[in-house]
């Protein structure tokens, strides 16, 4: 079934039995105090009460015009419109390797987030592919505008909705040339109050349909009728023009439109020519369309609510409301859109190179920073000073660790199936574990950090594992500070590998959980606090630069576990990593004593959409590297030259002496591996070095080359 059937089926299911072809018929001719109802028309007041209106009218006349169907509107209707529709953008959905698969239109409902369809963007792999493009449109003069490209982060927001047809996922603030700030565009907020239309109201739709550059369709769109979770009105879209804002008269956002509703005959979609439709031999533009549905705000906000209530990209959304929800139109006296404390100017001293500044600073608030009083050179150094990546914040540190509650067995969910416990250890790797200076009758061992807890070999002086919780939907964008390494004070120091290690070598300090992993929280605090804990000497082992940096595929397994374990719209999992400790590892020369390991593994558990919990395990091999590359001249090292491998969780338990558990019963998380009744293919050499390369890779390696090879079914 193609996507544009499959919503038609959806959009007609909503029916309930209504004769829409009827309900339009009618509608026509009439104006809403005709159609609306009572309560209606009282919300629609009491709205028009509480916004800032385009004209200088009071809500009473405003409302009269509205319900008598009088459509003469002001002539800064159009200028606002205009305005509006910057924060509009065509949305391209790609593939792995870059091909097209479809168009669609989103916009930006808060800052750095932008809204569409699920069909237009179903899941966080596509997500993470696709852009958008901005200011893909005629200029006043009919000109080709130059359409502005921004890339989706959904590893910091992506959340969808099957039921309800709606993606929303965040943006990178700055365009992929590097030129312009997203902020720039403008935001349409999503204000949940009821009253902003009433039945028999005009609406405003703006669109790329077909993909094409912006369009709008003003008037002939009436509201017609109205369930809990949509809306049905009439107008003139086209494929491509999913995910399309929906406005009422005072341009704010009333739906995001859907789908349209056609004509049909004995069951049977019809064409403008009265023929039954065929998609194998008709499109889109041959459909006889009676109606579009839209998806109500009001539920697209509530069901966001319901399942991020603390996300802070998402808070915006939360809080907007008609009396203090400034229209984009009135960004040149306060370029704020949810102002949540007044705006001030604070003095910042900035310096770069021994060059030092001093600068005063306008800052809204919604965090956008401008600077006051500033020519184009000031501004063009202060963009450079303000973007750079590497922040330092001054981040609470509680040196006695009694704040940490490490890894959550019950993160995932409060369900008994759902539970995952620390690794079990067998009694030989239970004898070289380094003890805690101050054991505890219930814990001997364990390192608990702030969302994750840890393990040392007493002799080996690395991580046997680390643990962590996941929850990519909480994610803070901290950019990237300064890491302060730290020893732990709660086993002794000559059990840690500290800096020293590091020194005239091609290692890094490689986490084994990601600081990038663990900036989430409740609040921006919160996962300051997080992240920075992951900086502990526990916590890293060496990796080789060019393995540590590559993130090709090792470092995005999580995310696209997270594509695969959307249940509940809930982006988490329990990751388990640590280094295969063997006993056949090399040594650096510098510290002949200390053998460092070449191979790492993964365990990853989350609850797929069908609320089952499933686990997948993988090894990282940096053995062909080290052996060819070595570890102190800096040389070019194709990345092709690290091995990623899926194996079955029973492989690491042989690996590590260590055994994983899930449920009430602590039953092995074997049972949850999808290649625990699978056969793993050898694939077939292209050539004699291939060969010889294959015949070392054990039976049941599978050996990947992208995310669509990974098994979790």
């Amino acid at each position: 079934m193609s996507v544009l059937t499959d919503q038609i089926n959806k959009a007609r299911a909503r029916q309930e039995g209504v004769d829409i072809a009827s309900v339009v018929d009618a509608a026509r001719g009439k104006a809403p105090v005709d159609l609306a109802t009572p309560k209606q028309k009282r919300d629609r007041l009491a709205f028009l009460e509480t916004c800032e209106l385009p004209s200088g009218d009071t809500p009473q006349e405003v409302f009269e015009r509205i319900i008598a169907g009088n459509e003469i509107q002001d002539v800064n209707y159009l200028a606002r419109g205009a305005r509006v529709a910057q924060a509009i953008c065509r949305v391209t959905i790609k593939d792995e390797v870059g091909r097209t698969l479809g168009l669609g239109t989103g916009f930006l409902i808060a800052p750095n987030v932008l809204l569409t369809n699920n069909h237009v963007l179903p899941s966080y792999g596509i997500a993470g592919r696709s852009f958008a493009e901005f200011s893909y449109e005629l200029d006043i003069a009919g000109q080709p505008a130059t359409p502005v490209r921004f890339s989706f982060d959904a590893q910091r927001l992506f959340i969808t909705n099957v039921d309800l047809d709606y993606s929303v996922v965040a943006v990178r603030s700055v365009s992929d040339d590097g030129g312009t700030q997203l902020s720039s565009y403008g935001i349409l907020p999503l204000v949940q109050v009821t009253g902003k239309v009433a039945d028999g109201e005009w609406l405003t739709i703006v669109q790329h349909p077909n993909g094409e550059r912006k369009q709008l369709c003003v008037r002939e769109n009436k509201l017609i009728k109205r369930t809990p979770d949509v809306l049905w009105y009439s107008t003139d879209t086209l494929g491509g023009s999913s995910g399309s804002p929906v406005f009422n008269n005072e341009w704010y956002v009333v739906a995001l439109h859907h789908s349209g509703i056609p004509e049909t005959k004995n069951g049977r979609m019809q064409t403008r020519n009265g023929t039954d439709y065929d998609p194998s031999r008709h499109d889109d533009f041959a459909i006889k369309w009676i109606a579009n549905e839209g998806i109500r705000v009001s539920r697209i906000v509530q069901t966001l609510q319901s399942s991020l209530p603390k996300h802070p990209l998402l808070t915006p959304i939360f809080e907007a409301k008609p009396e203090y929800t400034d229209m984009p139109w009135i960004s040149s006296t306060n370029d704020s859109t949810i102002p949540t404390q007044p705006q001030s100017d604070r003095s910042v001293i900035m310096s770069e190179q021994s060059r030092s500044i001093t600068v005063t600073l306008s800052i809204a608030p919604d965090g956008r920073v401008s600077l006051a009083g500033a020519g184009a050179a000031e501004s063009l150094f202060l963009e450079k000073a303000v973007t750079k990546k590497e922040v330092n914040y001054d981040v609470p540190f509680n040196s006695d660790y009694t704040d940490r509650k490490g890894f959550n067995t019950k993160f995932l969910s409060n369900k008994p199936e759902h539970q995952t416990w620390l690794p079990e250890l067998d009694e030989a790797t239970e004898e070289v574990v380094t003890k805690l200076l101050k054991p505890k009758p219930d814990n001997e061992y364990v390192l608990h950090y702030h969302n994750y807890s840890a393990v040392m070999h007493s002799t080996r002086k690395f991580a046997i594992y680390t643990a962590a919780n996941l929850n990519s939907g909480g994610r803070w964008d901290l950019g990237r500070p300064t890491d302060v390494w730290r020893w732990d004070p709660r086993i002794p120091r000559d059990a840690q590998i500290g800096d020293a290690y590091y020194k005239s070598n091609q290692f890094d300090r490689g986490h084994l959980t990601r600081r990038e992993d663990l900036e989430f929280g409740d609040t921006f605090m919160d996962a300051l606090i997080s992240a920075a804990d992951t900086c502990h000497w526990a916590n890293c082992t060496p990796q080789h630069s060019r393995f540590n940096q590559n993130k090709e595929l090792w470092q995005g397994i999580e995310r696209h576990i997270f594509e695969e374990a959307v249940w509940q719209n809930q982006f988490k999992a329990q990751v388990y990593t640590g280094p295969v400790l063997d006993e056949g590892d090399p040594t650096y020369k510098n510290f002949p004593k200390i053998q460092y390991p070449v191979r790492f593994w993964k365990v990853v558990a989350a609850v797929n959409a069908a609320g089952e919990l499933f686990a997948t395990a993988y090894i990282l091999d940096q053995t062909d590297v080290i052996a060819e590359f070595g570890i102190e001249a800096a040389q070019e090292i194709p990345f092709s030259a690290y091995k990623t491998f899926q194996v079955s969780i029973k492989e690491v338990e042989r690996l590590t002496g260590l055994r994983f558990l899930y449920g009430k019963s602590k039953a092995s998380m074997s049972e949850c591996d999808p290649l625990k009744n699978k056969k793993i293919k050898q694939k077939k050499p292209s050539s004699l070095l291939e060969a010889a390369s294959m015949s070392l890779q054990p039976p049941g390696y599978l050996e990947l080359q992208s995310f669509d090879e990974i098994v979790t079914k």
